[in-house]
């Protein structure tokens, strides 16, 4: 007997009707990429951010402010169904903290592992650097905390879009 992959219009018939229940019912938890450029990552994020049925996801400090057609390409033009927005200024990060705590992913003095960070119930924004300078020193003073990957091997970094990964589905599994 042939196995085959069921296709998305199998699994889930009726698209708007389940458009509309992810609209309506997306996890507590947005991502913010500080000075994250790579087209690459950029649209892998929007993979994760669309797999995991993320909040939204904020651009800051980025050349990326409008998506082009390699973006909707690498994204597999998720775009269409994730809320994404470009914060222009530190005025309008700021406003972005008074929803939700500003969470960074980034390996600092006072950085505690992701999973002892006891996640709040109302969410987060996850933020993430640039894999060459990690997060900018202006978004790091308004964090309200900051959680790690422990790193075992020689390098003390991984891929954003792989780090991001880890965090976010443990954060989901937490919350659910």
């Amino acid at each position: 007997m042939e196995r085959r992959q069921k296709q998305f219009e199998e699994v889930r018939p009726d698209f708007e009707q389940y458009h509309e229940f992810i609209q309506a019912n997306r996890f507590p938890i947005s991502l913010l990429l500080d000075g994250v450029d790579d087209v690459r990552n950029v649209g892998a994020i929007f993979r994760l951010a669309d797999g995991a049925r993320l909040e939204k996801i904020y651009t800051y400090n980025s050349k990326i402010i409008r998506m082009d057609k390699q973006l909707k390409r690498i994204s597999r033009s998720t775009e269409q169904f994730v809320p994404y927005e470009h914060l222009p200024d530190l005025v309008a990060l700021q406003a972005l903290k008074t929803s939700k705590p500003l969470i960074g992913l980034e390996w600092t003095n006072d950085s505690i592992l992701y999973m002892k960070y006891q996640l709040p119930k109302e969410g987060c924004v996850l933020v993430l650097g640039n894999e060459e300078r990690g997060i900018s020193q202006e978004v790091l003073d308004l964090l309200d905390a900051c959680v790690h990957i422990p790193m075992y091997g020689i390098k003390t970094s991984l891929n954003v879009v792989v780090a991001a990964g880890i965090v976010v589905y443990d954060f989901l599994n937490r919350l659910m």
